[in-house]
């Protein structure tokens, strides 16, 4: 008796949410009423984890019905997922830390004024599907204060395009990729790469791949007007393009050719109309010459090289 007891009131301890049954992936944890406003932690354990991609668990204000939350705590998301860098696997112990007074961008936030509570969804790698959306409503003491700072905002960039934290930003294989970063506290910055098909050596990040995705974090220590944060910039990696420096087919003179691409693989050409190559040697004469230059890919790092040009010789 005493063992069913006990069971009994581990599950009365937790809580599946009635949202879950639109979502794929179950949700079970506790507890979800009366948390300390600065030292809650919730235990949670999923089910039915979608295949499709990992999951962000994030705390937001409730939003109306049939959109997102636009008002969410960024100091406490978390990753799950089995991709490297992720904060827990699926099938771990999750162990949620919300607090009920944050700061959403310029927002204070207060968790025993406002409805807030738990929101999964698709990571990065599945951008636009709404489908493992769930809400789980939380509650707090009401002895919470307001902060008394906001959390810092890092902005990124990579070859001056601005990245997102939502959706990732595409970069090809051993592409040119130039990260930059500040905090609007002003405060130092250190980055890592938590997956390993992104090398990042000082502000330079190479794609050691062709596809999948990668995670660059940023962090700010804060300041005495910033609280610290941990920002987090997924990249989706594209086959390499596979390139030759640039030549010009002239009939006064003969034209060498590129031996290899801009990633070693040897080149081969075929010349027609008014021109031919030879050992790379391009012997052209009056009329419309056409060179194709060719080069395998590398199946997951780069495409093939295809490149054709013509050029009208007078």
């Amino acid at each position: 008796m005493k063992k069913i007891a006990l069971a009994i009131a581990l599950i009365a301890s937790l809580v599946m949410p009635t949202q879950a049954q639109a979502a794929q992936t179950g949700f079970m944890g506790g507890p979800l009423t009366n948390l300390d406003p600065a030292s809650a932690s919730i235990h949670i354990a999923l089910s039915n984890f979608p295949k499709d991609g990992g999951l962000y668990i994030q705390e937001c204000v409730k939003p109306v019905a049939g959109s997102r939350p636009t008002l969410c705590n960024s100091a406490v998301q978390l990753w799950i997922s089995t991709s490297a860098g992720a904060t827990f696997l699926p099938t771990s112990d999750i162990v949620f830390k919300p607090t009920a007074a944050f700061n959403a961008g310029t927002t204070a936030v207060d968790c025993t004024v406002s409805s807030c509570g738990i929101f999964l969804r698709y990571d990065h790698t599945v951008p636009g599907n709404l489908t493992e959306d769930q809400f789980i409503a939380v509650t707090f003491k009401s002895s919470g204060a307001a902060p008394t700072k906001p959390v810092d905002e890092i902005t990124a960039t990579i070859n001056g395009v601005a990245l997102s934290s939502r959706s990732p930003m595409k970069i090809s294989y051993r592409q040119l990729a130039t990260l930059a970063a500040q905090a609007k506290s002003g405060a130092a910055l250190t980055y890592a790469s938590l997956a390993p098909a992104c090398a990042l050596k000082k502000m330079a990040i190479t794609a050691l791949k062709g596809s999948g995705y990668c995670d660059i974090a940023i962090t700010s220590p804060g300041t005495l007007e910033f609280g610290p944060v941990n920002a987090h910039f997924p990249l989706e990696l594209t086959l390499g393009v596979q390139t030759i420096p640039t030549f010009q087919v002239s009939g006064s003179r003969h034209t060498t050719v590129p031996m290899r691409s801009n990633f070693g693989e040897k080149v081969t050409y075929l010349g027609t109309g008014s021109c031919t190559v030879t050992n790379r040697i391009i012997t052209a004469k009056k009329g419309t010459c056409t060179i194709v230059a060719g080069a395998p890919g590398v199946n997951g790092l780069y495409q093939p090289l295809n490149l054709r040009v013509v050029t009208v010789i007078k």
